[in-house]
């Protein structure tokens, strides 16, 4: 429906922003082996990633542990601003060289992937009169 009111770049953020919060969800715990491949973080920068969500103990709950996997994807994913389709590439390549891949036996990344790159195409489609 977006798509006929041709309304592609909403379609795409939001694409973009279920692929960010499901990575996040996913990752986990495993958010700081990913964060230090993709962005080479120092043990100083993830901690602050994590300082927000820290319990009156001093932890991060490991139920939360998606909160600053979301922190760190969100603010990784606005260098590309508007290119979509590469962030959601990069995030694909970099999950993939991770010890035990998510992307192995998770399938939403590249189902979104599939989807952006053909947005065109549906877009294009969106118009075609029967």
């Amino acid at each position: 429906g977006l798509l006929k009111m041709n309304n592609v770049n909403l379609v795409a953020q939001l694409i973009q922003n279920t692929v960010i919060l499901s990575t996040a969800v996913e990752l986990g715990i495993r958010w700081r082996e990913f964060a230090e491949k993709m962005g080479k973080l120092t043990s100083a920068q993830i901690a602050a990633y994590e300082t927000p969500h820290r319990g009156k103990d001093g932890e991060v709950n490991l139920q939360s542990m998606w909160k600053p996997a979301y922190d760190f994807l969100y603010s990784w994913s606005l260098r590309y601003g508007d290119n979509y389709k590469d962030m959601i590439q990069e995030l694909h390549l970099i999950l993939d060289k991770m010890k035990n891949p998510i992307t192995r036996h998770w399938r939403l990344l590249t189902g979104a992937l599939i989807t952006v790159n053909c947005l065109d195409i549906f877009q294009e489609t969106a118009f075609l009169e029967l």
